[in-house]
């Protein structure tokens, strides 16, 4: 991609202060059944507008959670030429900073290339931070690594690691100090980093996880717990050659293997309608552990955004699998707060995420190109937190004549009301639609399903959703 299609998405430092966007919401004011809901961000965790991919996340020196990634700039491409950093000290208040570190344009930082960049990885060790990145293509300079003073960037004077050819190099620390690369597609290798973690030193291990053992695909990220190590890695195991959906891991009791596969952790394949690969890590923070992982918009398999999830071990140390959700780390949501409808955490048929960038506003993203029998999900609405006996919601643009069904739980699930939807075309820029439910308690999975009202509509895109909430 041309290096002039890199645009800036927002300010170089945006902060999303709670009360000022819809990705947080303030606690409830009721508490039952053990259902509480609290301030917290809901997933995906980057702002509209900007598309974060295959989430490395690493707890700093400075106490804070920091998640590196590839930047999606369009639906027609993997990522870009310059990567943003993501951080947070409270898993509900995020801070985005761009341009860390580029190939082209603001930030360049390589004298030898312009390529693309895949996904990084970034690491601290004896003051330094160090970021491993990786460029687009099969060439002798695939692998380098860049350093910098501070866990945002900007990170300085890439350079080439001789000997690492593949894609999506992953960095891990042992007890001992020793530090390790991980890289490639369909296998898995790796070899130690020198002192100055600048470059391999000694055998390069290959075959460490394989397609054939393990389902491997690529997106190596390794981490460490109580004595066993964990290879964390998207896989096609479940879902055929074509899409690896799944976070995968394999485990061993020494870092270049044997591993052993154990199994699923998440699996993103009804995110979108053209889901073809996941990227994520596992880390721990202030006592708990999480999942990092991303979704794909705008009907591509590009244009992706990080997500996080908890996630609990066994007594033998193997995860549990869990399932992609929209309240993200916190517990179910107060449905009074006004829930963008991009972050549905499922989608089935023609719908897809898309963004609106208004001339003198910040950008929007909603559900397009909606049609008859496309439904959206968003896990989990706590409906303890209030009687609620209205549903509002907002299309936006032209509209056919519709309905949108709202049900509890599954898309033939619990229909709590109907809400029409009448045509417009076009004479005011979106349009309110209210409608009576009836009250519920619970916790819920909500399920909007849409529906034409004419037959010669069929195929058609019936509406744009931009948000709903309910009401008292």
């Amino acid at each position: 991609m041309n290096s002039n299609a890199v645009k800036a998405i927002l300010p170089a430092s945006l902060l999303l202060m709670c009360g000022l966007c819809s990705c947080t919401q303030e606690k409830t004011m009721a508490k039952s059944e053990g259902i509480v809901t609290t301030s917290r961000m809901l997933n995906p965790i980057a702002p509209p507008g900007m598309y974060i991919a295959d989430p490395e996340a690493r707890v700093m020196p400075d106490g804070r959670l920091y998640v590196y990634g590839s930047r999606d700039e369009s639906p027609e491409n993997w990522c870009s030429r310059s990567y943003n950093v993501l951080s947070t000290s409270d898993m509900v208040h995020w801070e985005a900073d761009q341009c860390s570190f580029a190939t082209d344009g603001p930030g360049k930082q390589t004298d030898y290339t312009d390529r693309i960049l895949y996904a990084p990885d970034c690491i601290y060790h004896n003051g330094k931070y160090y970021l491993y990145y990786c460029l687009a293509g099969e060439l002798a300079d695939d692998e380098g690594v860049a350093v910098g003073d501070s866990p945002y960037g900007p990170f300085r004077d890439g350079r080439v690691i001789k000997g690492a050819l593949g894609i999506d190099p992953s960095v891990f620390i042992d007890d001992d100090g020793q530090g390790y690369l991980f890289w490639g597609q369909g296998s898995a290798k790796g070899a130690k980093l020198s002192k100055d973690m600048l470059s391999l030193d000694g055998e390069i291990h290959d075959r460490i996880v394989t397609y054939k053992e393990h389902a491997f695909n690529e997106g190596s990220s390794v981490r460490k717990r109580n004595g066993i190590y964990y290879f964390i890695y998207p896989g096609h195991q479940r879902h055929g050659q074509s899409n690896c959906a799944t976070l995968n891991y394999a485990t061993s009791d020494s870092v270049f293997g044997p591993y052993t596969y154990r199994g699923v952790i998440i699996d993103n394949l009804k995110s979108g309608n053209a889901v073809e690969n996941n990227h994520g890590s596992i880390v721990e923070f202030n006592g708990r552990w999480y999942i990092f992982y991303h979704r794909p918009t705008h009907a591509s398999s590009t244009m992706r955004k990080a997500c996080v999830e908890p996630i609990h071990f066994n007594e033998d140390g193997t995860i549990q699998e869990v399932e992609m959700t929209t309240q993200g780390v916190g517990g179910p949501i107060d449905p009074r707060i006004r829930m963008d409808a991009a972050r549905a955490c499922e989608m089935e048929g023609n719908v897809r995420v898309v963004v609106r960038r208004p001339d003198n506003d910040i950008p929007v993203e909603y559900l397009a190109e909606i049609r008859d029998g496309d439904y959206a999900c968003w896990r989990y609405f706590d409906f303890n937190a209030a009687t609620v006996r209205r549903f509002i919601c907002k299309t936006w643009d032209k509209s056919l004549a519709g309905i949108v069904e709202i049900r509890l739980d599954a898309p033939d699930g619990e229909l709590i009301g109907t809400c029409d939807v009448k045509p417009m075309a076009g004479e005011t820029a979106y349009a309110i639609h209210e409608t009576d439910v009836r009250p519920i308690t619970g916790k819920h999975a909500l399920f909007l399903v849409f529906r034409g009202k004419h037959a010669e509509d069929t195929g058609k895109s019936l509406m744009n959703l931009e948000w709903f909430r309910f009401g008292e």
